[in-house]
């Protein structure tokens, strides 16, 4: 049984996404970098994209596949992969999804927005993920609302906002759809890693001092979040509590043209040990950050599919606080993936 999928935002996120799915489809024995081959009973080969939104005029009216290969998108490409190119990218609203230093990557298309709505429903679609570029509020509100009235789960994979609110989750639970939110954790990425150097410190009793961590990058992520990325500081922040103890912490982002789709973090810990020893530990990752967070996509897809079978609404506590940044229900990530464990892996629902 296919998940039908819609998705906010064909850029590098969903162009990742939408290939990586594309390369398992064609590989049916390659369960190579998935954490959990089949969860909530379903297969990342049962994600099926049925309606697409942009507002670029180099995407709208193009087919996905198509779309996804058009400027200002510069992600890795899985070589020999066939994409689907029955679904159309259809014009969303704009509102606030594409300020003026965004603008001059991305020309709005001249078309009119389409009915949302109407689109989902026509598609039939059941899960709704925002890949919205950062900062996006008013567009993420909008298109929840529309994953609302037409029946369908919603992830928000930005730092916006959304369903940590407490009303949020209740009209999402009225209606027995689930939210899964917000900002999206990558597969192995920089909040990760430097979550587990901080927990290590606790681990072996050595007390923080300060630490950082600075991204540079050459996508269009990384771009926007020099102009708009306070609510992706924000989000950053709260993935480290209870790790930070009090001391001085910096996050920070850089756009570098000549990156192009790589992501370099750049992390630096000190600490003080036995006897008021000084440690400084300095760690450095590379990575398509585009791929990593479609591994971690994936499984969310399938978590709201199961759960919308089930008719259970609002949140997933332990989804969550595994796959997001900054979720409604703060949560140690061994005990949720415990909990994943025991809850989504061993369904079976179709």
């Amino acid at each position: 049984m296919p998940i039908r999928v819609a998705i906010a935002g064909v850029g590098n996120c969903a162009s990742s996404l939408i290939e990586g799915i594309s390369h398992y489809r064609e590989h049916p024995d390659d369960d190579t970098g998935l954490l959990f081959p089949i969860l909530g009973g379903y297969s990342v080969r049962d994600i099926e994209f049925v309606a697409a939104f942009d507002i670029s005029s180099h995407k709208v009216a193009r087919a996905l596949g198509e779309a996804i290969r058009q400027p200002p998108n510069n992600f890795v490409r899985i070589p020999g992969v066939n994409v689907d190119e029955r679904v159309v990218v259809q014009r969303g609203p704009t509102l606030d999804g594409n300020p003026p230093h965004l603008a001059l990557f991305v020309p709005g298309a001249p078309e009119s927005p389409i009915n949302v709505v109407q689109v989902l429903r026509e598609s039939g679609a059941e899960v709704f993920v925002n890949l919205l570029p950062t900062g996006s509020f008013e567009a993420t509100a909008f298109y929840a609302d529309a994953a609302l009235n037409a029946r369908c789960a919603f992830i928000n994979c930005i730092p916006a906002v959304l369903a940590q609110k407490p009303e949020i989750d209740d009209r999402f639970r009225r209606e027995k759809l689930p939210i899964l939110g917000d900002d999206i954790k990558s597969q192995l990425g920089t909040t990760i890693l430097h979550r587990t150097l901080l927990r290590m410190l606790q681990l072996r009793g050595a007390v923080l001092e300060r630490t950082s961590q600075v991204d540079i990058g050459g996508n269009t992520d990384l771009a926007n979040c020099v102009h708009r990325g306070e609510s992706k500081v924000v989000s950053t922040r709260k993935s480290m509590e209870g790790l930070l103890e009090g001391a001085a912490f910096h996050a920070g982002h850089h756009y570098d043209l000549t990156r192009a789709p790589l992501r370099n973090a750049l992390l630096e810990v000190d600490a003080t040990v036995f006897g008021g020893s000084h440690v400084r530990i300095s760690a450095s990752l590379e990575s398509d950050d585009k791929p990593n967070g479609a591994g971690s996509i994936v499984d969310l897809i399938r978590i709201a599919k199961a759960a919308r079978d089930e008719g259970k609404g609002g949140i997933i506590p332990e989804a969550c606080a595994l796959y997001m940044k900054s979720p409604p229900v703060p949560m140690d990530e061994e005990e949720a993936l415990e909990m994943i464990g025991r809850n989504w892996v061993v369904k079976t629902t179709r």
